[in-house]
């Protein structure tokens, strides 16, 4: 895969930013870590929505 940049609005990046500071963790390992658990999730035989991480969800409508 090719490093690339994304465009974040100023609202979302700091609430990554809020979200990564009461982690304990950097912007950027926040965001791998919610890339990597998305990459994950997309397996069909993965864990149940509920047991995902925080920010992700297994794309149903379901609530």
């Amino acid at each position: 895969m090719d490093d690339g940049t994304v465009s974040v609005p100023d609202e979302q990046c700091e609430r990554l930013a809020a979200l990564a500071a009461a982690r304990g963790v950097s912007p950027e390992t926040l965001v791998a870590r919610l890339i990597d658990d998305a990459y994950a999730g997309l397996d069909a035989d993965g864990d149940a929505p509920e047991s995902l991480p925080l920010g992700v969800c297994d794309g149903s409508d379901e609530e």
